[in-house]
């Protein structure tokens, strides 16, 4: 059984077709950009208090300095990232590894939350209010204006 010459190539431009789309795939995942809120406020449950003065560094990038009650962004490419904390009252710095989802585009990271291992310390983030409104919300909307 010999494989024509026809055959030969169109099994030679399927397997490009695949290592094509394949790479694709792969760049995606590992290119995908997150916006990520670096949040440094006292959590109300559990009770947890947040550090007074911290420098934090997120994937190597530029190091932003944090006060209790400060939150700012950092945008952060890729699936896994490395934080680190220096405290200003000299203990020693705490790093942690942590990966984000694919599919949301921006999350909260609660650093008093992370800082004493308590679950989740990292929550999608939404900047307006969901507006649609369920099926049960719309009736009770039109019993209302009759």
């Amino acid at each position: 059984m010999s494989i024509t010459v026809k055959q030969r190539r169109l099994i030679i431009r399927l397997g490009l077709v695949v290592v094509w789309i394949g790479l694709g795939v792969i760049l995606f995942v590992l290119n995908r950009g997150h916006s990520l809120l670096i949040d440094n406020r006292n959590v109300e449950f559990p009770a947890l208090r947040a550090p007074d003065l911290i420098t934090v560094t997120v994937d190597r990038g530029k190091p932003l300095e944090f006060f209790r009650g400060d939150r700012d962004i950092f945008e952060a490419g890729g699936g896994s990232h490395l934080i680190r904390i220096e405290f200003s009252d000299g203990q020693p710095p705490f790093e942690k590894r942590f990966t984000l989802p694919l599919g949301p585009d921006m999350f909260l990271l609660s650093i008093p939350r992370m800082l004493n291992g308590v679950e989740p310390y990292i929550e999608e983030f939404h900047t307006q209010p969901d507006q649609r409104r369920t099926d049960d919300e719309e009736a009770e909307g039109e019993s209302a204006e009759e």
